[in-house]
């Protein structure tokens, strides 16, 4: 089977970025013929409005001949106009998806309706959107291995990891921590540092505060995890279905202080029992499911 991945990220600090290259990892492992189409190997203007659009028409060129054609977001459905068979991830969920879009998203969704014939399936990473759309669940993943490899950094600070992005909530995260008067840090925000570096740092972690306002599965979530770094996030949807693994809390100041003042009782249960969840989540697992319906739609 040859299967194209289309992501305009590939690895990095991007959450699907960071799939796409264990899903190409996994798959290579299995024997499969796979390529990665992305912003770093692909053509695009890099202008902002066009960035996406022109990236999809570059890639849909390249594509001709793949048995399969996976692409990691609506966004990118122009890259399945020369495609036969194609699969569409939406990482973060419809409403995400809304947030940062607006109007224009439903011209996305008005594509995926336009282009069923050549979509096989449309897949989350979100367990709750999965049920809610009718979509097919395929978790997130890590890699287990490369994390066990990092050794602890030498000092203990809450952490907070992601991009400047309203979505991402960084100013309840700053609030929080000025309240508290904690030693902390923002990776992606006031520090940017390779990936080992922020492993490290879970390791020792005071523990990671997830402030995002929406999320489909984050992998910094399944990382802290493996990290053995208990999680404070938001009760959102999609952490529902994790509750046991996560100390949840309302997305106010007032609920996140008292959140932190019960980490100490709650956190050897909650590392426990991520450490059982994400031991599902391993790439080389998860790549088993993709292959499963992939095959299924050959």
């Amino acid at each position: 089977m040859r299967v194209a991945l289309v992501n305009y990220t590939y690895g990095g600090a991007s959450g699907s970025g960071r799939h796409v290259q264990l899903l190409h990892k996994g798959l290579r492992r299995e024997d499969v013929e796979a390529i990665a189409i992305h912003r770093g190997n692909s053509w695009e203007l890099r202008l902002p409005r066009l960035k996406s659009l022109t990236f999809s028409v570059g890639a849909s060129l390249r594509v001709r001949g793949f048995d399969l054609v996976h692409v990691h977001s609506p966004k990118l459905l122009p890259s399945l106009t020369l495609a036969d068979r194609g699969v569409v991830t939406v990482h973060g969920g419809e409403a995400e998806f809304r947030e940062k879009y607006g109007a224009i998203s439903d011209a996305f969704w008005l594509g995926m309706r336009a282009l069923r014939g050549r979509i096989g399936a449309i897949t989350t990473v979100m367990k709750y959107e999965a049920e809610r759309k009718g979509w097919t669940w395929i978790p997130n993943m890590t890699d287990l291995e490369a994390i066990e490899e990092v050794e602890p950094a030498k000092e203990s600070l809450v952490l907070f990891v992601g991009r400047n992005d309203p979505v991402k909530n960084y100013r309840l995260f700053k609030g929080v921590v000025s309240a508290l008067k904690v030693k902390h840090v923002a990776f992606g925000v006031e520090r940017v540092a390779p990936w080992k570096e922020v492993i490290s740092y879970m390791k020792s972690a005071v523990c990671l505060m997830i402030t995002s306002s929406w999320e489909g599965m984050p992998s910094v979530m399944l990382e802290a995890w493996a990290s053995e770094c208990p999680v404070i996030a938001n009760r959102i949807p999609a952490f529902q279905p994790y509750s046991d693994a996560l100390l949840l809390t309302d997305s106010t100041l007032h609920g996140w202080v008292e959140a932190f003042s019960k980490l100490e009782e709650v956190k050897d249960r909650v590392i426990r029992r991520g450490r059982e969840i994400v031991e599902d989540l391993d790439y080389k697992r998860v790549t088993k499911r993709y292959l499963d319906l992939y095959y299924a739609l050959a």
